[in-house]
């Protein structure tokens, strides 16, 4: 006879949740900070959101020393934090996030080293037709990050969610349930893209094939490379395997993997660049 016990893990314990995501070569990003809730309870960020908060971003050193101290000020949104000063990412350096709070002696911090800057050479066609033989191929620079190979996501923005637009994958997804509505693959975001996916050409740029899987819209859309650190490299493979990505056992599927210490959540960089196209419909479509 096997009885049913809690794990350990599985006793709910109130945590604080950040969300923060700096991209190279643009200004400091807002901060979020709340606290997460019970599976049973209602989500209302107007509720879960911390608003007491003492948040900052700093520059480290190589050393790991402090650089530059950003101070954060929080908006009339719950749990949201803007920087108090202007200033751009810095490529290839390390961050700190650090926050207190004035009634407890809880901290976070969490570190994030940023992606090298890439761009596009060449160019694509202003127009292509949709899941055509010939593959988009996206060709760039190379980005750096210290110590492994580069990992990428596209993400495409859409110019015009309307229903009729969805190409048929996502319209299908929309019509066979009630609650999924096309504006949400107004940002659609593919899988991760690593070294095995890309071609190194011999002047040193990169060529990426273009999944035609990230593509929710005919019409105007926007392809954006992402470079991306290991902190949102781990919380994207983790979270894949949660939502059904993997042949893993129930029980044995691991925890969403983050590198916050002190709370859960993602503190993670990106470099990127985008090159836009119009995605026309096959003839038979």
């Amino acid at each position: 006879m096997i009885s049913c016990q809690n794990y350990p893990q599985d006793s709910y314990k109130q945590q604080y949740v950040v969300q923060s995501y700096m991209v190279a070569q643009q200004h400091l990003p807002y901060v979020s900070v709340a606290t997460t809730i019970k599976a049973t309870s209602k989500f209302s960020f107007d509720s879960t959101g911390v608003n007491d908060a003492n948040v900052s971003i700093s520059l480290l050193d190589n050393s790991g020393n402090m650089v530059e101290h950003y101070p954060y000020i929080r908006t009339n949104y719950p749990g949201i934090y803007r920087p108090a000063v202007v200033r751009l990412v810095k490529p290839r350096r390390k961050y700190q996030l650090h926050i207190t709070f004035p009634n407890n002696s809880d901290v976070i911090n969490a570190y994030t080293t940023v992606p090298d800057t890439f761009h596009h050479v060449g160019s694509i066609p202003d127009t292509v037709t949709y899941q055509q033989k010939k593959p988009i191929v996206i060709r760039t620079t190379p980005s750096y990050y210290p110590g492994r190979q580069n990992i990428y996501i596209f993400t495409v923005l859409a110019a015009d969610t309307s229903e009729s637009l969805l190409t048929p994958f996502y319209l299908n997804r929309v019509k066979n349930n009630q609650n999924v509505y096309s504006s949400e693959f107004a940002k659609n975001s593919s899988g991760i893209i690593n070294q095995d996916n890309y071609t190194l050409n011999s002047d040193g740029t990169l060529s990426l094939n273009f999944p035609w899987i990230g593509v929710a819209f005919y019409g105007d859309n926007k392809l954006v490379t992402n470079a991306i650190d290991d902190n949102l490299y781990d919380f994207i493979r983790s979270q894949s395997v949660q939502t059904g990505g993997s042949t893993i056992p129930p029980g044995q599927i691991q925890n969403i993997i983050n590198h916050v210490q002190g709370g859960i959540g993602v503190f993670g960089s990106i470099a990127s660049d985008t090159v836009s196209t119009y995605v026309k419909r096959q003839p038979s479509q």
